[in-house]
């Protein structure tokens, strides 16, 4: 916005104002890593549901808190603690998903999630490029954009007041009748079906297998298989930041203007366009994450997109900065429309697979009793990592320009290296089938499993005879 610096007094030295401007990104980032390792200690003992919803509402505080902040101290404070709350709502949303979805969809309903994040953050560009086009320059056109965050987080706090708890919470705590009764629920079948059944006595089996364990939860965590979940999870969420993306989520507009978008708002609507990019291509790994190609393919290709695009993006902001060297460009050639397509190849390269594969598979390796433990420490690095880019961005873009843009391609190298050594095949394992995943070899490049439909047949038939159901075959 552009009264927002002036008001806060972001002004002067260009090195001063990146860090000023990092400051204010990163506080929420870094708020987001202390609430989701504190949402674990309501989450086990109040459930999932609950923590969900006192996280709506501590977000909608720090939403109310930059709405009205008239200061840098104030605006600061607001940020750190609606991070507190997304924070919190990054740890148990996959989470809630994964205890409560069939294992056939639990990829298509984390990636509706992360659906609904990019259209989240498409939303809040196309928010801010209609109130500078159509609000008067002033402060209420920056206050008025922070309001409307307040509206989803309301949404989300009347909506999970009519949604069930976890099944593997409710487990965990023996009320196995609500655990029937909601999973009957869930799938819309009755609790006769062999389906159900199955995913009771699947429940059932690993919950007091977990009970009959004598291990704390930090030995349990310690075990050497448990050890291989969590570094790979972390990896995971750490490599997902470092593939630049909240780099160009949060400075789009610093970005284009570098390349010569310098035209009245036109920053603000390339970044519009690039929201509706990540939209549109989440929506396409919706119909990938469960399909044939699987999570691991799935990520590794997304690699290749991010590399080809990050490092000819890289070679033309060279370009521009050779043949621009006083560092003032004002008119868009070849070179720049090269880098902006780049930018957008990159979101259709992470939005189909680090973007919404990472959140998925951190959600389904771990067992139940350290399951919200392992993920809150998961996506604390994520944030971490998260603060870390919204701080060092705009002083990598101030100082090595395109340098900025090998270093990320850079990464995308490594995590695609990293994926194909380690990362194991998760799609059709039930959560409680992890344990046979992670009790083989760290490497996994020559894991061959693929999960078929007919798996699932054959196992329902299995459980068919187990329980003597009989049903007409067609």
């Amino acid at each position: 916005m552009p009264t927002f610096p002036s008001y806060f007094g972001m002004e002067g030295d260009p090195d001063y104002i990146a860090r000023v401007k990092g400051d204010v990104v990163a506080l929420l980032q870094a708020g987001c890593c202390v609430g989701a390792l504190l949402i674990n200690f309501f989450a086990d003992p109040f459930g999932r549901k609950l923590a969900i919803i006192l996280a709506s509402v501590i977000f909608i505080v720090g939403g109310i808190l930059q709405t009205v902040a008239q200061n840098v101290a104030s605006m600061l404070a607001g940020r750190f603690i609606a991070g507190l709350g997304i924070g919190a709502c990054s740890m148990l949303v996959p989470m809630y998903i994964a205890e409560i979805a069939p294992r056939g969809l639990r990829g298509r309903l984390g990636t509706l999630w992360q659906f609904l994040i990019v259209t989240g953050i498409m939303l809040s560009y196309w928010v801010d490029y209609g109130c500078v086009r159509h609000i008067a320059a002033g402060e209420r056109q920056w206050r008025t954009a922070l309001g409307i965050q307040i509206v989803p987080g309301g949404v989300l706090l009347i909506g999970m007041i009519f949604l069930p708890e976890s099944l593997r919470w409710l487990a965990l705590r023996n009320r196995d009748e609500q655990v029937l009764s909601t999973l009957c629920k869930l799938r819309d079948k009755s609790p006769e079906d062999p389906a159900i059944l199955e995913e009771l006595k699947e429940i059932q089996d690993a919950i007091e297998l977990e009970r009959e364990s004598k291990s704390t939860r930090w030995t349990e965590i310690l075990a050497p298989n448990n050890l291989h979940r969590l570094f790979l999870g972390v990896m995971l969420q750490v490599f997902q930041q470092w593939t630049g993306t909240n780099a160009i989520n949060y400075y789009a507009p610093d970005i284009f203007k570098s390349i010569g978008l310098t035209a009245q708002n036109t920053d603000i609507l390339a970044t519009g366009v690039y929201g509706i990019v990540k939209v549109v291509f989440v929506f396409v790994a919706f119909f990938m994450i469960d399909a044939r190609l699987g999570r691991r393919r799935t990520l590794m290709l997304g690699s290749v997109f991010m590399f080809v695009a990050f490092f000819i993006m890289a070679g033309m902001v060279y370009g521009i900065r050779q043949d621009n060297p006083s560092g003032k460009i004002t008119v868009v050639d070849a070179k720049g429309y090269v880098a902006i397509i780049m930018v957008y190849i990159f979101a259709v390269g992470y939005e189909f697979s680090w973007g919404p594969v990472v959140w998925v598979v951190c959600s389904e390796i771990f067992p139940n009793r350290i399951r919200a433990f392992c993920l809150s420490i998961t996506t604390a690095f994520n944030w971490a990592m998260n603060a870390t880019i919204a701080k060092v961005t705009p002083i990598m873009i101030q100082n090595i320009t395109f340098g900025t843009y090998f270093f990320f391609g850079c990464c995308a190298v490594l995590m695609g290296v990293f994926t194909y050594l380690f990362v194991p095949e998760t799609r059709g394992r039930s959560l409680e089938e992890m344990e046979e995943v992670f009790s083989g070899s760290v490497f996994v490049y020559k894991d061959s499993y693929v999960w078929r439909p007919e798996m699932e047949k054959a196992k329902t038939d299995k459980v068919d005879e187990e329980t003597g159901v009989t049903e007409a075959k067609t």
